[in-house]
């Protein structure tokens, strides 16, 4: 699993595996977050699957999933919310991890 550390709470991925879950929440990080839709490649899993995994490790969960720059302009605010009401860091994941590090770098110019 390849992650990115972008600032002291939040780290960003490319998609991850239900089994990489547990890994994750080892590492200190206390909620998952998932920029991606369902649905938008054939075999991925999906956030139903996710988010019960990570809340079976004691995990918080969000699902912001955004497609465009609109929908990073929409989830801004609550990307910013889980962010500053998280109980640790968050690792957040979509496709490549790129969504995930607009939405972070769009809610920190906004700052």
């Amino acid at each position: 699993m390849m992650a990115k550390k972008l600032s002291d709470r939040v780290t960003v991925a490319p998609q991850i595996a239900v089994s990489d879950i547990q890994a994750i929440k080892d590492a200190g990080f206390t909620v998952l977050m998932c920029n991606r839709p369902d649905g938008e490649d054939p075999g991925q899993p999906t956030w139903a699957e996710m988010s019960a995994a990570a809340e079976a490790v004691g995990m918080q969960t969000s699902f912001l999933p955004m497609s465009s720059r609109e929908d990073a302009l929409a989830e801004m605010a609550e990307f910013t919310r889980v962010v500053d009401e998280a109980s640790g860091p968050v690792f957040a994941y979509c496709r490549s991890g790129t969504r995930c590090e607009i939405l972070w770098s769009m809610a920190e110019a906004n700052r």
